[in-house]
């Protein structure tokens, strides 16, 4: 059954707006997070509407970020996320087992992580190699595709990647493909034995 209401579940926006933005949110943009639905003087709800956590998103860009470019401040939130999940009771355990799983496996439990913040969302990997991979997301949770970018190119890095590289080839508006290339780093296993370049889905 399709869920009537699109929901981003407080860990997410825990994650972001309590332990990542927290200490850097103005009193300004706690009133405007306030006046959109978001009281972080208060414990969070449930759960919040996907339109909530979009205008959530745009005063947080603009409040962090004033002046820079809106690419540039949605690429940090996302990555700020990711880090943010990090300090979560469920980001730990998510997180030490990334830590030792490496690019690939990471991008196989993609699916499964980013559907855990919401009730709706989506991902294919729909191709994986050694150093690069394609992924779809069903909704990239922003008005541009740049806040994905960053906390997929945060995930490669927590895995163990080197210089990743997450750049959007494909956008509808709601649904985004995204490029993710990486190098592989001194720590993963030799090139025979891992995984051939394969389809598959979340």
């Amino acid at each position: 059954m399709v869920p009537s209401e699109k929901q981003i579940f407080a860990q997410s926006v825990e994650a972001l707006f309590v332990r990542a933005l927290g200490p850097y949110l103005t009193r300004d943009g706690r009133q405007k997070l306030k006046a959109a639905g978001l009281n972080l003087s208060e414990p969070l709800r449930p759960h919040y509407s996907l339109e909530q956590w979009r205008t959530f998103l745009d005063v947080a860009a603009r409040d962090v970020f004033p002046g820079q470019p809106l690419e540039t401040a949605y690429l940090e939130l996302g990555a700020r996320y990711l880090k943010g999940f990090q300090q979560t009771s469920v980001g730990r355990a998510s997180m030490q087992l990334v830590t030792h799983l490496g690019p690939q496996k990471t991008l196989e439990r993609v699916p499964y992580n980013l559907r855990a913040g919401n009730n709706f969302n989506e991902v294919r990997v729909e191709e994986l190699s050694r150093e690069d991979a394609t992924l779809w997301v069903k909704d990239v949770l922003a008005d541009n595709p740049f806040f994905a970018c960053g906390f997929l190119a945060e995930t490669l890095r927590a895995s163990g990647a080197g210089s990743p590289e997450v750049k959007p080839i494909a956008f509808d508006g709601t649904a985004a493909t995204y490029r993710l290339t990486w190098s592989q780093a001194k720590s993963q296993r030799p090139a025979g034995t891992l995984a051939p370049v394969r389809r598959l889905y979340g």
